[in-house]
């Protein structure tokens, strides 16, 4: 799941800012090709998942611990930007549903199990939404979930907000507390202007 997620958080990072991923490169450290193995085929299988290949990289069965860093190049033609949410703005949180919480960690998976091509075009939606105008700032939702990713958000861009949490997408059986600090494999927040705000809800409500 390391290795997986490790993949789908830079895809998901690239397409907050409006962009299309191109390709991965990476740094894996392992006590042992045992510890590697898993580690590996979970990056591999993300890259099959969301068609972004791994270019390059570097891996060491003989560290004395175990580490992993990725590094993904995207291209996009108009930027949306964490810093970019404007007084006035509407706040809108995006976040798949239809998923699961990890067993021991706080992350929601909608994306392992899912069918890969709707996992792909439901990222498009970020890159297309920039080309279109309509969203001013987009952030993907992190370790510190939709609360403490709108917050960054919102500090970056010198921008206040009232956050209706009752309001925030929530999956059926998760308790409103947990799910406030989630890390979902697909979530976003975003700020725009309120003429735009029923068309980007659309655009997620069709997917």
């Amino acid at each position: 799941f390391a290795g997986y997620s490790a993949i789908m958080v830079n895809v998901s990072d690239v397409a907050a800012m409006g962009g299309r991923p191109i390709a991965v490169v990476d740094v894996l450290w392992g006590r042992s090709p045992a510890v590697l193995e898993p580690v590996w085929e979970g990056m591999t299988a993300a890259s099959r998942v969301y068609e972004v290949p791994i270019v390059g990289g570097h891996t060491s069965a003989r560290s004395p611990h175990d580490a992993l860093a990725v590094a993904i190049l995207g291209r996009a033609s108009r930027l949306l930007r964490g810093s970019a949410a404007r007084p006035g703005d509407a706040l809108l949180a995006a976040v798949d549903l239809r998923g699961r919480m990890h067993p021991t960690f706080p992350f929601w998976d909608a994306s392992t199990g899912a069918d890969p091509a709707r996992l792909r075009e439901d990222l498009a939606l970020l890159p297309a939404l920039a080309e279109s105008g309509r969203c001013d700032a987009a952030k993907d939702v992190s370790m510190g979930g939709v609360i403490g990713t709108a917050l960054m958000m919102l500090e970056a861009s010198g921008a206040g907000a009232t956050l209706d949490a009752a309001a925030v997408p929530r999956p059926e059986g998760v308790p409103l507390e947990r799910w406030l600090l989630a890390f979902p494999s697909y979530g976003f927040v975003l700020a725009a202007r309120p003429a735009d705000e029923a068309a980007i809800v659309d655009a997620f409500g069709a997917r």
